[in-house]
């Protein structure tokens, strides 16, 4: 009877050791996620600034945009720009933006 509670006693001390090796591998694994996930939100943070920036330029270059509208108008009026002209124009500021926004 005592070799038989020796024996379970030493095999739950097997299972015990087991476990903790396993605990231990998984806290391993975790550390590793975390410092991935930290990683991730680092690079989340700077593309999030990043889009902001370009939001702003984007603001920024629509405003130009509708100025340099209004000042072709206005100047061909005077000049004589024809509206295939300022259309010409409209179309390379829009490529241009476009470009700036890649």
């Amino acid at each position: 009877m005592a070799d038989r509670i020796n024996e379970l006693i030493q095999k739950i001390r097997e299972k015990v050791s087991q476990l903790k090796g396993q605990l231990s591998v998984e806290k391993t694994k975790n550390e590793s996620l975390q410092n991935e996930l930290n990683q991730l939100k680092a690079q989340l943070d700077f593309s999030k600034n990043e889009v902001e920036t370009l939001n702003a330029k984007i603001v920024n270059l629509q405003s130009d945009i509708a100025k340099a509208k209004e000042q072709s108008v206005e100047s061909s009026n005077e000049i004589g720009v024809s509206d295939e002209q300022i259309d010409e124009l409209v179309k390379e500021i829009e490529y241009c933006i476009g470009q700036l926004k890649k």
